[in-house]
């Protein structure tokens, strides 16, 4: 896999595994577009000094209560929608990276990879 000029040395991180499984994710657009599946670093330009591991990828979810705990802490959120996707390995690397919501996965995702066809929106904002 390919992966974006910007990831430091080691990242993905050697512990990662094959992406696989059921995850969750806050989108805008309704369908899910490329822009959604931006990572931490992409999505929020100035707020980190310098890209790291974690900051790298792309933040998903296996519990979508954790997604609404998300929102009620983070208000700014809440117009976002809560997309549901099916991972595979070709959509590149995940590691389980717990935060305040327990199901947190930190994903990167591999250049090209075209993520928001396999995910659907299943909540619109607000919960």
């Amino acid at each position: 896999m390919q992966w974006p000029d910007y990831y430091p040395q080691n990242c993905p991180p050697a512990e990662a595994e094959p992406a696989s499984g059921t995850v969750y994710r806050l989108v805008r657009h309704n369908p899910a577009q490329a822009e959604d599946f931006l990572s931490t670093w992409e999505e929020f330009p100035g707020r980190f000094p310098e890209p790291t591991i974690r900051n790298s990828g792309a933040s998903v979810y296996t519990d979508p209560q954790d997604i609404k705990r998300l929102k009620r802490r983070i208000p700014q959120l809440n117009n976002r929608k809560t997309a549901k996707g099916e991972l595979n390995p070709t959509l590149g690397l995940i590691q389980r990276t717990e935060a305040v919501e327990k199901s947190h996965v930190t994903w990167w995702i591999p250049i090209g990879a075209e993520p928001w066809l396999v995910f659907e929106v299943i909540s619109e904002g607000r919960n």
